[in-house]
């Protein structure tokens, strides 16, 4: 399944470590999207999409240009789409942008008139297929989807996200999996993660969704997040990406 999320901003948006679970296209449509690739700037405006694998942590700086900010991410399904064939592997890591060319822009646009129209899951896939190979750089398909989150994190995230504000419990979550809460966090940390890691980073990219695209208090979204109190959500929030709820809500 595809799922598509719009951004819209007045001001200029500071965040760090954003996490990356499934792998995602970036298109700006208005203004100019900043982030460090490789330790060096990358500027990626609306010539441009830009590539993200999945299990990586972006920082990044929305920058508004006449006076706002808009992108559309796609959130993309784990495994290539039927007729996509994985070129050759190239020794060099790609950049993670790709220019649009007027076949991309047509491919874009289809994929996202398919999404808007909420057609089968199948034909959403068709044009998926269609946007990878109309990509000038096939290579850039291979490093999108050589990055697969591992087996045990992507079931994790998978469950985790259906209800993010629910009072999850490790051994709750292992019995879901059919396996011990022992095997559970073994495995988690042969992926060099943990059951609490990846709940905080569902429920806290879950907020940061709300307070993009609702009007909800930030108690609210505190509280639609699986946090009792708003104070700790904006700690937990302002711990992980840099600024607080409060702060980001002002950009928009």
């Amino acid at each position: 399944m595809i799922r598509m999320f719009e951004y819209d901003s007045k001001q200029a948006q500071s965040l760090s470590r954003v996490p990356v679970h499934q792998p995602s296209i970036i298109r700006v449509i208005q203004g100019e999207k900043s982030l460090l690739w490789q330790d060096d700037a990358l500027s990626v405006n609306a010539d441009q999409l830009l590539l993200l694998p999945a299990g990586t942590h972006i920082s990044f700086v929305n920058r508004p240009m006449s006076g706002r900010y808009r992108a559309v991410q796609l959130l993309l399904p784990y495994e290539l789409p039927s007729g996509v064939i994985p070129a050759p592997m190239d020794r060099i890591i790609p950049k993670p942008t790709q220019a649009i060319s007027r076949s991309v822009d047509f491919a874009w646009n289809a994929l996202l008139h398919s999404l808007t129209l909420a057609l089968p899951t199948s034909v959403q896939m068709h044009y998926l297929a269609a946007l990878l190979l109309s990509l000038p750089q096939q290579s850039s398909v291979n490093w999108l989807y050589g990055h697969k989150q591992s087996s045990v994190t992507q079931a994790v995230l998978a469950i985790l996200s259906q209800h993010p504000s629910a009072q999850w419990q490790q051994e709750q979550l292992a019995e879901k999996l059919h396996m011990s809460s022992a095997s559970l966090r073994r495995k988690l940390a042969q992926e060099d993660t943990s059951f609490r890691l990846l709940l905080a980073e569902v429920r806290l990219c879950q907020g940061l969704t709300l307070l993009q695209n609702s009007g909800d208090s930030v108690l609210q979204v505190a509280l639609s997040c699986g946090y009792l109190s708003a104070e700790k959500f904006s700690a937990r929030f302002k711990q992980a990406f840099g600024l607080t709820p409060a702060a980001y809500r002002r950009t928009l």
